[in-house]
């Protein structure tokens, strides 16, 4: 065991295995159900409020370009990391 750290079991494969399948559509049905629910309560605070809609979907549609590309230039900047560290060896 020179130096090597074994990692504790967590379970059995089994219960591991059930689970698995419920886990895979989670963090999708998450964002899908975040994404309506702030979708709708935009369109009630624009009734309640009296603003323009088509304002806020310009708004909306431009904070969605930003976070587009943000999303991008994070992954362009991880795949850059990856790139530099397999040169180096």
């Amino acid at each position: 065991m020179s130096g090597e750290r074994r990692r504790p079991e967590l379970g059995n494969t089994l219960t591991k295995r059930r689970m698995e399948p419920r886990r895979r559509g989670r963090l999708a049905r998450t964002i899908l159900l975040g994404t309506v629910a702030v979708a709708f309560s935009l369109f009630w605070v624009a009734r309640e409020l009296e603003l323009d809609t088509e304002e806020l979907l310009g708004f909306l549609g431009a904070s969605a370009v930003f976070v587009g590309l943000m999303v991008i230039l994070g992954l362009v900047g991880a795949a850059a990391v990856l790139i530099f560290k397999r040169l180096g060896r």
